[in-house]
């Protein structure tokens, strides 16, 4: 009788183990059967630096004045020379130009002094006189696009007199910078 009970529980027993196991197999084929997998493709596009050089330098030309806050002013786009007060002299005058170079059609921001930054001086190291240059303006403005990974930027300026002026060649630098869109 003993091992009737014994090997009643023991079918009993085999027959719990295995319908667990059937619905765990089960449960678990479930939950991967809704997984999935796929691919994409990652790219990329490298491009030559944009680069930026000199040409044409900022050419104010000759000019005499008698008071302070007189301008003379140089425009990007043409180059022609205007003044207030100042009486301007025939001399070689011009826009800044600076050859962009990058890549294809690409467009590109154009940075430029802010006021109060470029001096232009004469004179020696230990006593110079200046004239403040402002108003920096660009051809384009504010963007450019390269045509064929190429542009010609155009700058003009602002140079504003002080009272009695000293006479003298002036001169000084200034910084453009470009960078891509």
């Amino acid at each position: 009788m003993k091992s009737e009970h014994f090997s009643t529980f023991k079918r009993r027993a085999l027959h719990t183990t295995l319908a667990a196991a059937l619905v765990l197999g089960v449960a678990g084929h479930g939950i991967n059967s809704q997984a999935a997998t796929t691919s994409n493709t990652a790219t990329a596009t490298v491009v030559a630096p944009i680069a930026i050089a000199a040409g044409d330098t900022l050419r104010f030309g000759s000019f005499s004045t008698s008071a302070a806050a007189q301008t003379v002013t140089i425009n990007a786009t043409t180059g022609a020379r205007t003044s207030s007060g100042a009486l301007l002299a025939t001399s070689t005058v011009g826009r800044a130009t600076f050859n962009v170079t990058g890549s294809g059609v690409l467009t590109y921001a154009i940075t430029l002094p802010t006021n109060g930054t470029v001096n232009i001086t004469t004179g020696t190291a230990t006593a110079p006189e200046t004239m403040a240059v402002s108003t920096f303006t660009s051809d384009p403005s504010g963007t450019g696009t390269l045509t064929a990974g190429a542009q010609t930027l155009g700058v003009g300026a602002t140079i504003t007199t002080v009272a009695s002026q000293v006479a003298g060649a002036y001169t000084g630098t200034f910084n453009v910078s470009v960078d891509y869109n």
